[in-house]
């Protein structure tokens, strides 16, 4: 009987005609993969109730950035059946991190992880929305909704000073910052004063920084604040859900010399933007 199989199993059946099974070897143990973001451990020792407990776990990712603003948490249902816990206990847990701004809810669609704090704006400064993202260290973006040189309306004209046949540019624009809708804004611009304008001039543009280079800087304005509920449009432009909190500000800008040269309306996401005053007392 000839073989040239020299293995240890070869010559056992090369002496006995018999193959003999060897120990397999084992199979290689693969790292267990790490946890989800948003995975919490719940300690039942702890005092704490687990509601409590499972909003601290996921306010720590959140600040260290494990969950970063946009991330989507899987659905009630599923992420209770992961955590262990109740819908119930879930609902008190994210609740408290929506009241906090850390997390909103839209409906159908699920719980998604929030931005940055709300940007203050300074109600006696002067500045453009582009200024007041970039101090906030966000990039700032403009889409243009609509774009017409008209005729102005009769609010538009009286606030510009416009006579009797003048036109204007009538622009409105989604604001964002870093890609997050944040505010609707409609412009108008008297037409002759301002000059050419076509809808490039102002897209991801601020509008403010096109004025200062034609020398047209606003140098004071006149803004009025008021609270608005947010209809299916505007809804829809903010990703807000209809009926939520909006700040609407109203605005003239007038140049040095004391000619209006924009009337602008503005429609903020209440959930995204905080407003500053500062007051100060008599003979302060």
């Amino acid at each position: 009987m000839h073989s040239n199989d020299k293995t240890f199993s070869g010559l056992v059946r090369k002496w006995y005609g018999c193959g003999v099974a060897l120990p397999a070897s084992p199979a290689p143990v693969s790292p267990a993969p790490d946890p989800p973001a948003w995975w919490v451990a719940l300690d039942p020792g702890n005092a704490a109730p687990a509601y409590v407990q499972l909003a601290q776990g996921l306010r720590q990712r959140i600040e260290s950035g494990e969950l970063a603003p946009g991330s989507a948490l899987p659905a009630e249902r599923e992420l209770a059946a992961h955590l262990g816990v109740s819908r119930v206990t879930l609902r008190q847990g994210l609740s408290l991190l929506e009241a906090e701004g850390l997390l909103r809810r839209r409906r159908g669609s699920g719980t998604f992880v929030s931005g940055p704090a709300p940007a203050s704006r300074q109600l006696g400064l002067l500045s453009s929305f582009s200024d007041e993202v970039r101090a906030q260290g966000g990039v700032p973006g403009a889409r243009v909704l609509q774009f017409a040189r008209t005729r102005p309306a009769p609010q538009e004209a009286l606030s510009l000073g416009l006579a009797p046949g003048a036109e204007v540019y009538r622009l409105r624009r989604l604001r964002t910052s870093d890609g997050e809708p944040m505010a609707v804004e409609q412009s108008t611009l008297p037409a002759a004063l301002v000059g050419p304008l076509t809808p490039a001039d102002v897209t991801d543009a601020s509008l403010y920084a096109l004025l200062s280079a034609r020398q047209l800087a606003p140098a004071r304005a006149l803004r009025h604040l008021r609270a608005q509920n947010a209809d299916a449009e505007l809804a829809a432009l903010l990703g807000v859900e209809k009926g939520a909190a909006l700040l609407t500000t109203e605005r003239v800008s007038w140049l040095a010399d004391g000619r209006p040269v924009e009337y602008a309306r503005a429609c903020y996401r209440g959930d995204r933007s905080d407003f500053v005053m500062e007051l100060r007392g008599e003979g302060a």
